[in-house]
């Protein structure tokens, strides 16, 4: 279980945000999962806020766990704050969820006796339904249940649960969703404490951090106005993406995008403006080498945004290096990355190995799980095919450094990612701030050891059309590529054996594909592009080569569908496809080595389990 630790607050808070009339909580938990590699990279970048642990390490009390909706937890915080600072009369429990998942899912908040049976209360939710219980003096529970609405920006749901002498309120995004009067209720049991549960049996490796962001206890109910002050203030922090509203911290990074031989770039985002920021590398420790930048004391893109982008130049190739970010706010409080490494790219080599994923969006905790197993084959980089997001757009910024980044910055602060945008960032307006890559960014190539990737960017489809600005382009890279191996990546699918995405296969025919985007498969034909890499549809899938619209071994193309990295999954069609040779409808990567003439690819599920293989021999 992490490592976690109470914030008992008795002063002013986020930063100001609440109105000095408001009442303070007695206590509040920020919690946000803390994502580590294992081993030597073990590393989280910056100061954090500790989640809650319980306040016995060596011998826990675990009573009997609490079911939610006939579910029993999944994970448990036991016994992390003494209740009897906790109010007996009356009280208010807020609690903040990010709620962005399609399987239910639950959590609970509570407060119980180690000498009674039933809960003095209990705060729960499980999929949209929302409960408060209360033991009365009669030794029963009486309950009062709502159901959750569509929260700010979509996903985000404010909970709020208040004892007013015997009337008992629930309020969902500040409106009034439920009242009950509950008289008789029982006195406070003896030995109190406070519980947190997560259930989140329907989706793996989920914690109750990658849901619930915010606890609040208050010794008195809050009135609606009060609320809806909270309910303002936590809007503001979610637009910026803040994570921890009073902690100089990293949002996002530091995190490697385009490797050279001679060159790295690397992001990061702090949640205010920095004085200065220092990078330090070098090919061993001590670090002998640093780049100094200037600060950021404007503000950024949009108020409050401090997204930074660097370039590490005049490196030796294929080399691994050492690196470490110091930054500086202009109150003289320092954060430091840690230690990380990153290897510039070789002049030339004929054996190299990258990784695979698409569709990361919204599951920080499949992303993560998923790193692991990549990193545990330490590729030279990753390609991702799109949908980093699910809608990381301009105005859903808080997709980006709590969702996205929160699940890949493991990986990605050591392993360069090498991106192409899907419809989730098709506005670029996020995309290119947390990115430098070459040309025009949302369409670009790049060339590793003796192979070159082609990144095209299939939101504009009009441009994959012959005449078109990424057609012609692409056309003239092909033209003049003298690598062996040709790879090209986008988004969107020129072949695909989807269920529903174009058109319900289960009643009726299926175009097997966007037939916007193969109007540009003629120049891989042409020009002898090997894979063609895709996502958008969460699911696995490789298709036999495939030329001027049949199977062709000798002169085909091969499609491999990557989808499977975080997103809602999705299922095929109910009968096989003319060009299938396999299909994984969960959760995965691959990984690709290229040793001189030889292709090999294997396809792993969440768990490490491989699930396909392919090898490509031109000998």
């Amino acid at each position: 279980m992490p490592r976690l630790s109470i914030l008992l607050l008795f002063s002013l808070f986020l930063n100001g945000f609440l109105p000095a009339q408001s009442p303070e909580p007695l206590a509040e938990w920020r919690l946000h999962p803390y994502y580590q590699l294992q081993g030597n990279a073990t590393n989280y970048p910056g100061p954090r806020v500790d989640l809650p642990v319980s306040r016995y390490q060596q011998h826990q009390y675990q009573p009997e766990p609490l079911v939610v909706n006939g579910h029993f937890p999944t994970q448990r915080y036991v016994d992390f704050a003494r209740a009897k600072a906790f109010p007996s009369g009356d009280l208010s429990v807020e609690m903040w969820l990010l709620y962005h998942v399609n399987q239910p899912v639950g959590s609970l908040i509570s407060r119980r006796s180690k000498t009674d049976a039933l809960p003095d209360w209990t705060l729960s939710t499980y999929g949209k339904e929302v409960e408060f219980s209360l033991r009365t003096e009669s030794d029963s529970l009486c309950f009062l249940k709502t159901s959750m609405t569509r929260g700010y920006k979509n996903y985000w749901v404010q909970i709020v649960a208040t004892i007013e002498q015997d009337i008992t309120r629930i309020y969902i995004n500040g409106e009034l969703a439920a009242e009950k009067r509950i008289p008789n209720r029982a006195e406070a049991g003896k030995n109190t404490f406070l519980e947190a549960a997560a259930y989140m049996e329907n989706e793996p490796y989920m914690e109750l951090a990658n849901m619930v962001k915010l606890i609040r206890i208050y010794d008195r109910a809050l009135t609606a106005d009060q609320i809806a002050e909270r309910q303002e203030a936590e809007h503001r922090l979610i637009d910026r993406g803040v994570i921890y509203p009073d902690l100089f911290h990293f949002m996002a990074g530091p995190y490697l995008h385009l490797v050279t031989p001679k060159a790295v770039n690397l992001a990061w985002e702090t949640d205010r403006p920095t004085r200065s920021a220092r990078v330090r590398y070098g090919e061993q420790l001590p670090l002998d080498q640093t780049l100094e930048l200037s600060g950021n004391t404007e503000e950024g893109i949009e108020a409050g945004q401090y997204i930074r982008t660097a370039t590490l130049a005049g490196l030796k190739s294929g080399t691994p290096y050492f690196y470490e970010l110091e930054l500086v706010d202009a109150d003289d409080d320092t954060i430091r990355s840690g230690i990380l490494t990153f290897a510039t790219a070789p002049d030339t080599t004929r054996h190299f190995s990258f990784a695979v994923i698409g569709d990361t969006e919204a599951r920080p905790h499949v992303n993560f799980q998923v790193s692991k197993k990549i990193w545990q084959e330490r590729p030279d980089f990753l390609l991702n095919l799109g949908d980093l997001t699910d809608g990381g757009k301009q105005a859903r910024k808080f997709e980006w450094p709590i969702e996205y980044f929160t699940g890949m910055n493991a990986l990605g602060s050591r392993i360069p990612v090498f991106p192409v945008p899907g419809n989730g960032e098709g506005d670029l307006y996020w995309y290119r701030q947390y990115h430098r890559l070459p040309g025009d960014e949302s369409f670009y190539s790049f060339r590793y050891g003796n192979a070159e990737f082609f990144m095209l960017n299939s939101n504009e489809r009009e441009e994959f059309t012959p005449g078109g600005r990424q057609y012609a382009w692409l056309e003239e890279q092909l033209k003049n590529s003298t690598a062996d191996w040709k790879f090209v990546a986008h988004h969107h699918a020129p072949y695909s054996s989807d269920e529903n995405d174009y058109g319900d296969s289960w009643e009726g025919k299926s175009d097997h594909g966007d037939l916007e985007v193969r109007k540009i498969v003629p120049l891989y034909e042409k020009y002898g592009v090997d894979v063609v890499f895709f996502g958008h549809l969460h699911t696995y899938q490789r298709t036999l080569p495939i030329y001027e619209g049949v199977v062709n071994k000798e002169r085909g193309v091969t499609y491999i569908q990557g989808g499977g990295g975080g997103g809602n999954l999705e299922d095929f069609a109910p009968t096989r496809s003319w060009f299938s040779s396999k299909t994984y409808p969960g959760h995965h990567y691959f990984i690709l080595n290229i040793e001189d003439d030889v292709l090999n690819l294997k396809m792993y599920d969440s768990d490490g389990v491989m699930k396909d293989f392919l090898t490509i021999d031109r000998n």
